[in-house]
């Protein structure tokens, strides 16, 4: 079985998500990775793991543009947002980036976890002049000084944590196609 795991990242969190899954797959399979802007070929994989961070309840641009393009293979996401995945807002983001991947694709799973929002994001939602009442309320939103707590304690995160339990649900789901596979 080959195995890609392709990621994107603006703050480092997910890249650090994608290289401790990648570095936990078990060395009997090959393997791979690749950062979304290389716009790796996977003709040659089986299963591809795409990690990615959250921006406006879907994967960042470049992934948003990459899943779909996935065609025929199994594929594993795992994505890092700056706030709580089982929240309803976590749910949307999950379903937004699950409907992104062909149908003729093979969903093993998904992981979502906490990760540090890149203060730039925050200082340009500062800066921006809202053109529209919807722009006002999404800055009023962003900016409130709830969310900054938040922000603040959940950018602890991507951690070691993560990490084990997204590669523990990943290879869990490798060794069951695997076992199915050998059949």
């Amino acid at each position: 079985m080959k195995i890609a795991v392709v990621y994107g990242s603006l703050s480092g969190n997910t890249e650090r998500l994608a290289r401790g899954v990648f570095d936990r797959i078990s060395p009997e399979y090959e393997k791979a990775i690749f950062d979304v802007k290389d716009k790796p070929d996977l003709s040659d994989y089986d299963v591809v793991a795409l990690g990615f961070w959250i921006d406006k309840s879907f994967p960042h641009k470049a992934m948003k543009e990459f899943i779909p393009e996935v065609r025929d293979k199994e594929v594993f996401l795992m994505g890092t947002m700056g706030y709580y995945p089982d929240s309803d807002h976590g749910q949307t983001c999950i379903k937004n980036s699950v409907g992104l991947v062909d149908k003729s694709c093979k969903l093993l799973g998904y992981f979502m976890c906490n990760g540090k929002i890149d203060m730039r994001i925050l200082e340009r939602i500062g800066q921006m002049k809202p053109k529209n009442m919807g722009e006002e309320i999404f800055k009023k939103h962003m900016l409130d000084e709830k969310n900054l707590i938040r922000y603040k304690m959940l950018g602890d995160h991507v951690n070691e944590t993560d990490i084990e339990f997204c590669s523990a649900r990943f290879n869990e789901r490798i060794a069951i196609k695997a076992a199915i596979d050998s059949l």
